[in-house]
């Protein structure tokens, strides 16, 4: 199974503040602890069931993909984030953030994208 495909469209985020919100920290040990970090759930939700996956890119440099789906939203049925971060000795530096979400049947895109979901 794919997580992502060439043909996807994607909204590209800023990892300025996330960057200042870690730097200097020393205990994001894994790329999955980093990822989850920045997909900060509402503490009042339950936590949801997350597809992680992690690729090793040159160097020390890695993508990372999160995905959540079924989401509790009246539209939106997932919602997919695609990090690419680099661990610079024990910290880490996030170089790029994009995402896309697709939508519940009916209510727009149910393909990976970045179209509005109705």
């Amino acid at each position: 199974m794919s997580l992502t495909s060439c043909s996807e469209s994607f909204q590209t985020l800023d990892p300025k503040n996330f960057n200042e919100k870690i730097a200097g920290r020393t205990d994001i040990k894994t790329s999955e602890e980093l990822i989850t970090l920045f997909y900060d759930w509402p503490d009042s939700e339950e936590k949801p069931k997350l597809t992680i996956k992690t690729d090793k890119l040159e160097g020390n440099s890695y993508e990372i993909t999160l995905i959540h789906e079924e989401l509790e939203d009246d539209s939106q049925s997932g919602e997919k984030i695609v990090m690419k971060a680099k661990l610079n000795g024990r910290t880490w530096i996030v170089t790029e953030i994009k995402k896309n979400w697709k939508c519940w049947s009916g209510r727009g895109q149910t393909n990976w994208g970045t179209e509005l979901c109705d």
